[in-house]
């Protein structure tokens, strides 16, 4: 079945309504809540063909990548599925949904989350209230962080020739991403973009309207060539890289993080380097900001070295983009908690911090090495390149779409990620799912069961 799309849009425009005195909603999200609310009425049925992003977004008079975050966005909650070649359909209501086997808590492993798994990490000492109260300003605000902290977070956290001048402190990395889309895009820009990447910065840059374009890269990181083609083709916002990938676990190397530092230079280009997951590396990880300072903004959190829970990020700017990202901030959330930033304090004064850290890599080591064993035993047909870096395994299923296992998964107890949702030009990651393999041995087994049965039981194309 095929909607007009013309009818389509009028009926999109009566649900989504006049935007409210003061509304807080992006187009993006009334456009996603009207669309959900005709699926989850019965008003689009299953199997539905929705329009193109294109044709839709014409129709409404809204930007393309406005209509592309609100179908993302019913994607990622299991409302819409895309096909390769064909588009996107409302999927059919029995399909699971992610939303649905959480609430009816029948996940036993939840592979789809690359996370530090519990609080292990953080020091076991204890703390007074009062010892977190010791802040400055007195009065809790602050857009740029507390003076304390960012001298830390420069001298323990970031490349060498960033100050804390330099800093922002936001609440963890997504804030970190979004504040910079915030800042920089305007609708209609564009964003130059790894092939699979941070599917976070895609709703980040969706939602303010721009335009996600995948450049090549090969094992080392982007092609210098072609992301210097790139940026004389489609002028940039600001190129976003992963030093250490989100989702494949691969690093950048020295040479060509000082390659494409040089193109940036040349062409004029502004990166953004999302370094959250630097420090979960097998060995240091090179940045473009030691070559072009003045281009390059650098970016991370605490998330995966401590704790999810200790929502704490920052971003380290050029001076002129610095004060932007500091509107932006205040335009969020006047400023990061304080009670979340003196601990942060705390866990960086620590002088046993960087030796938990190490072994916390080597934790993750010894777990990806048990996993991926399994997994080569268990399932032979699978493919993937070992990860130097990082939480997950980005793995290939031949013949298989990834969207498909990712829900016959489900039905066995174990939660994956689609790959398409970490692509732009999602039917390029239709084959892929991603694993998260920080949890304990044990619990990583009892996965490899899971995903066998699921295996067994999901349909193959010759």
């Amino acid at each position: 079945m095929v909607v007009d799309v013309e009818q389509f849009a009028v009926v999109l425009g009566e649900r989504m309504g006049r935007p409210r005195r003061n509304e807080r909603r992006s187009r993006g999200e009334r456009l996603s809540d009207a669309l959900r609310d005709l699926v989850e009425g019965g008003e689009l049925l299953a199997d539905t063909r929705l329009p193109s992003e294109r044709a839709l977004a014409d129709a409404l008079g809204f930007s393309r990548g406005t209509v592309a975050t609100a179908y993302l966005s019913l994607h990622r909650i299991g409302l819409v599925e895309r096909r390769h070649g064909s588009g996107s359909y409302v999927r059919a209501g029995d399909r699971p949904t992610f939303a649905r086997w959480l609430r009816e808590g029948t996940i036993v492993v939840d592979l789809a989350k690359a996370v530090v798994p519990d609080t292990t990490l953080l020091p076991h000492t204890a703390l007074r209230v009062e010892d977190l109260l010791d802040s400055r300003p007195p009065d809790g605000y602050g857009p740029t962080g507390d003076p304390r902290l960012r001298e830390l977070i420069a001298a323990h956290e970031l490349p060498a020739g960033l100050t804390a001048d330099d800093v922002v402190v936001t609440s963890g990395a997504q804030q970190a991403i979004h504040l910079v889309a915030d800042a920089l895009l305007v609708p209609g820009d564009r964003v130059l973009v790894e092939p699979t990447t941070y599917p976070g910065m895609l709703a980040a840059v969706y939602r303010f309207g721009a335009e996600a374009i995948p450049v090549p890269v090969d094992r080392h990181g982007f092609d210098p060539e072609a992301l210097r083609a790139a940026i004389r083709r489609y002028r940039p916002a600001y190129v976003f890289s992963l030093p250490v990938h989100n989702p494949t676990g691969a690093v950048v190397s020295a040479r060509r993080a000082k390659a494409i530092a040089r193109v940036a230079a040349e062409e004029g280009g502004l990166l953004v380097e999302d370094r959250t997951l630097a420090s979960l590396a097998d060995g240091p990880v090179a940045s473009a900001i030691e070559h072009v300072a003045d281009r390059t903004i650098c970016l991370g959190s605490l998330s995966k070295t401590t704790w999810g829970g200790l929502r704490l990020g920052w971003i380290a700017a050029p001076p002129g983009v610095r004060s932007l990202l500091v509107e932006a901030k205040q335009r969020t959330d006047l400023a990061t908690s304080t009670l979340d930033q003196q601990l942060a304090i705390h866990l960086l004064r620590d002088p046993g911090r960087p030796a938990r850290v190490g072994e916390w890599f080597a934790d993750l080591t010894r777990r990806r090495d048990h996993f991926t064993a399994e997994l080569a035993a268990r399932l032979p047909e699978w493919e993937w390149t070992m990860p130097r870096g990082g939480l997950s395994l980005w793995a290939r299923l031949p013949g298989v779409d990834g969207e498909d296992f990712v829900a016959t998964a489900l039905r066995h107890g174990v939660a994956v990620s689609p790959g398409a949702v970490f692509a732009p030009a999602p039917h390029t990651a239709g084959d892929r799912i991603r694993l998260g393999y920080a949890w304990p041995e044990p619990v990583l087994s009892q996965a490899v069961d899971l995903l066998e049965a699921a295996w067994r039981e999901t349909p193959k194309n010759a």
